[in-house]
C-alpha cells in the first residue's frame, strides 16, 4: 500500500488513517508525510514492524538492507534522505528465510510539470523541467530495477508527484480537456525502462476507462485553482518474480474509481493497494537492532537471520567495531526456534553501537547500528561559527536529535514568530548528531546583515526542538 497521509495524518483524524490501512488489508505500507507520527500510525493500524528510515509499516519482519545508519557524506536527494544509495530497500521476511525487497519514496512537489502545462509551457519545456527535478531524484531508484533483474521480487511505492507516461496517451487526449498533448513523463518512463511495472496499469491498462486518479480527492479541504488538475501521482511499482493480481484505490465515499471508501477521508491523496503473487528469494544474513535509540539500561531487541545455521551469534560492539571488540551479546543460539533476543544495555556508556551477526567461523556477516542516549539530554543545535558572511553557507551542528527521517535545521530571522517563514534549510539525514552546511534559499534580494536564528525542527514539521543564534555580516 502507498499512502500519503497528509502532514502527519492529523489534518482530519489519525484514527481514520489507521482505518484506511485496516480496510485495505495491507501487509506492507509505505507512508509519506508521516511527520512525527509513523509509530503512532503503526500502533493504531496494528502493524508490529516499522522501518523508520524508509517509513515502512509491515505485518512481516523488516530488516535494513544496510547497516541501519547512513554512511555516505553530504546532503542526499530528497528521494533518498537518510539512506545510502546501496541500501534503498528493506527486506520483508514473508516466510521463514524468504524475503522480498520493499522501498518507499516521496519525490519533490515543485516545480510541477502539470502546473507548467496549465501555464502554457510546451511539452519540451515540461520534459526538461521534470528531468532536471524529479528525474534527478529518480535516478538512484533505478538500482531497484537491477535488483529485480536477478528475479528478486521488488516493490517501490510512493507519492511521485508526477503523472505517468501510461496515462497521457493519444487515446486519453480526447477524453480529458486538461490534457493538451500526449507526454512521455520522464519519472515513470525511467522506472519502466529500469524494469519496474506500474501495478495499477497492469490491472487497468486503459487510462480512459479507469483513470485511477489519486490527486486530489477534493476533500476534506477546498481546492485552490492551481490544484484542480487532477492526476494519478501515487503508485505501487513491482519488479522481479512477481505477478500483479489486483489493484484498488482507497479514498472518499463515491469518489471516482474508489474501490474502498472511508468516511471522512483523512488525506489530500487517495491511497493505492495492490496484491501480488510472488516467489520470494532466499534471505541473506540479516540483523536488526530496535529501537534505533535507547536510554542506558533499557532493552534493545536483536532480531536475526543466519542462513548458514544451525546456530547464530549476535554481538554488541562500539560503532564500527569487529567481533573481537564485543562488550555483550549471545553466542550459538539455535535459530530453528528463536531468532530474536532482548539484550540489556546496563553498563553501556552513551554512544553509538553496532549489533553484529557473526558466522560460525567468526566472520562478520552483517551489522545494525543503534545508539545509547545521554540520559535526560535535550536536542541542541548550534552554528560552527558565530558570524557568517551574507550569502555564504552556514555550518550547523546538532546533537540529541530524535533521528527521524526528515528532522531539519532551518534559518530564520531573529525573533521570527511564523515558523513557516524559514530562509533556508538542511536535513539532518536521520542522524541523532552531526554537522552540515545550510545554504540560504535563493531569493530575489540577498539576506541583509544582522541577527538570525537556526532552529532544529522535528521530522518535516514545524515543531521546534532547539534554537541557536547566528550573525550574518557584510562581505567587506
Amino acid at each position: 500500500m502507498s499512502f500519503n497521509v497528509w502532514y502527519g495524518g492529523e489534518q482530519v483524524s489519525l484514527q481514520k488513517v489507521a482505518d484506511a490501512i485496516r480496510a485495505a488489508d495491507a501487509d506492507i505500507v509505505g507512508v509519506q508525510e508521516a511527520d512525527r507520527n509513523l509509530e503512532r500510525i503503526a500502533e493504531l493500524a496494528g502493524m508490529p514492524y516499522v522501518d523508520p528510515r524508509r517509513r515502512l509499516l509491515s505485518r512481516w519482519p523488516l530488516f535494513d538492507s544496510g547497516s541501519g545508519v547512513r554512511t555516505e557524506q553530504g546532503p542526499s536527494p530528497y528521494s533518498t534522505t537518510g539512506l545510502d544509495h546501496s541500501a534503498l530497500h528493506a527486506w520483508a521476511m514473508i516466510r521463514p528465510g524468504k524475503v522480498v525487497a520493499v522501498s518507499n519514496v516521496h519525490l519533490s512537489n515543485a516545480p510541477s510539470g502539470v502546473q507548467a502545462i496549465s501555464e502554457g509551457r510546451t511539452a519540451r519545456d515540461v520534459i526538461t523541467l521534470e528531468r532536471e527535478g524529479r528525474g534527478t531524484e529518480t535516478e538512484p531508484l533505478t538500482a531497484l530495477g537491477r535488483l529485480a533483474a536477478d528475479g528478486t521480487p521488488v516493490f517501490l511505492v510512493g507519492d511521485f508527484n508526477t503523472p505517468s507516461h501510461l496515462d497521457w496517451t493519444e487515446a486519453r487526449l480526447f477524453a480529458r480537456k486538461d490534457i493538451p498533448f500526449a507526454l512521455d513523463w520522464p519519472v515513470t518512463r525511467m522506472l519502466a525502462d529500469a524494469g519496474l511495472r506500474d501495478s495499477y496499469r497492469e490491472i487497468y491498462p486503459d487510462p480512459v476507462l479507469r483513470p485511477g486518479l489519486t490527486w486530489t480527492p477534493g476533500a476534506p479541504h477546498p481546492l485552490a485553482d492551481h490544484e484542480r488538475n487532477h492526476s494519478r501521482i501515487d503508485y505501487v511499482f513491482s519488479g522481479g518474480n512477481s505477478q500483479t493480481l489486483d489493484a484498488q484505490v482507497i479514498g472518499e465515499t463515491e469518489g471516482p474509481d474508489v474501490d474502498i471508501a472511508i468516511a471522512p477521508w483523512p488525506s489530500d491523496h487517495r491511497a493505492l493497494v495492490s496484491t501480488f503473487k510472488v516467489a520470494p528469494v532466499e534471505a541473506p544474513p540479516m540483523i536488526a537492532a530496535t529501537p534505533r535509540r535507547v536510554n542506558p539500561g533499557e532493552t534493545v531487541l536483536i532480531r536475526t537471520w543466519d542462513p548458514f545455521g544451525p546456530g547464530w551469534t549476535a554481538l554488541i560492539v562500539p560503532r564500527g567495531g569487529s567481533p573481537a571488540d564485543a562488550i555483550g551479546g549471545v553466542r550459538d543460539m539455535p535459530h530453528d526456534y528463536q531468532q530474536s533476543i532482548p539484550l540489556s544495555t546496563i553498563g553501556f556508556l552513551p554512544g553509538d553501537y553496532d549489533a553484529l551477526l557473526v558466522g560460525e567461523d567468526g566472520t562478520l556477516l552483517k551489522r545494525s547500528g543503534f545508539t545509547v542516549a545521554v540520559p535526560g539530554a535535550k536536542p541542541e543545535v548550534r552554528v560552527l561559527a558565530s558570524s557568517v558572511r551574507v550569502g555564504e553557507p552556514i555550518g550547523v551542528a546538532w546533537q540529541h536529535a530524535p533521528g527521524a527521517l526528515r528532522d531539519w535545521v532551518g534559518l530564520y530571522r531573529a525573533g521570527e514568530q511564523d515558523v513557516s517563514q524559514y530562509l533556508g534549510f538542511v536535513y539532518t539525514e536521520a542522524s541523532f548528531s552531526g554537522e552540515a552546511m545550510l545554504l540560504p534559499a535563493v531569493r530575489p534580494e540577498p539576506l541583509e546583515p544582522g541577527d538570525y536564528e537556526i532552529r532544529l525542527l522535528h521530522d518535516e514539521s514545524y515543531v521546534v526542538l532547539a534554537a541557536g543564534a547566528v550573525t550574518l555580516v557584510p562581505h567587506n
